[in-house]
């Protein structure tokens, strides 16, 4: 028998809220687990599947996209050095007030937020934006409160690397053609200094 999932710790009200709004006949429930993954990598396919792009129904003008559940988000990473040079700034309405917050302290005070701006980001600025909001779901743990649902668990696609260009390419040849040769004139000196000692 399988063993019975973690009983949700977090704010469960906030966790349901606006479900009721959300028609979810025939909706699939995607599983994202951010434990590793890079931010805006994550965050467009994520995208993706909430603006319902992986399905050939796919249309920009209808709602159609997946329920998709962010797990593990305070353990996301960035690349280069963002996590400190990020900002994010918002204003309160009042004359000169500005304000900012590093990316590494949005990650200790609500890491759930800094994919969710990432993702509503990436979205279009159209009336189904609110919709899409609602069927987005993140937590900074592992525990859900969605687990009479069926889940599927979403495969992140391999990173495409880019090929190396041509001239980068001979670069790294010559470097390792002339450690090889350095290689072997090093064995070649060990070898003389071997036989002059027997000798």
């Amino acid at each position: 028998m399988a063993a019975a999932p973690p009983a949700f710790t977090g704010n469960l009200k906030k966790a349901l809220a606006g479900l009721r709004r959300i028609n979810l006949d025939g909706l699939r429930w995607r599983v994202f687990d951010a434990k590793g993954q890079v931010l805006g990598r994550l965050a467009s396919q994520i995208a993706t599947v909430l603006q319902g792009k992986d399905k050939p129904t796919y249309a920009p003008h209808v709602e159609n996209g997946d329920m998709c559940i962010v797990l593990n988000a305070k353990d996301i990473s960035v690349t280069g050095r963002k996590m400190t040079d990020k900002i994010y700034y918002w204003h309160t309405g009042y004359i000169g007030h500005l304000k900012e917050r590093r990316l590494k302290d949005q990650m200790e005070k609500d890491p759930t937020e800094v994919i969710r701006k990432a993702v509503l980001r990436m979205l279009p600025r159209n009336r189904l934006r609110d919709d899409r909001d609602r069927k987005l779901r993140i937590f900074s743990g592992n525990e859900h409160p969605f687990h009479d649902r069926p889940l599927e668990q979403f495969v992140m696609p391999p990173r495409q690397v880019r090929e190396m260009r041509p001239r980068a390419r001979r670069a790294l040849i010559r470097a390792q053609k002339k450690e090889q040769a350095n290689k072997a004139k090093e064995e070649e000196d060990a070898k003389k200094a071997k036989a002059e000692v027997t000798a």
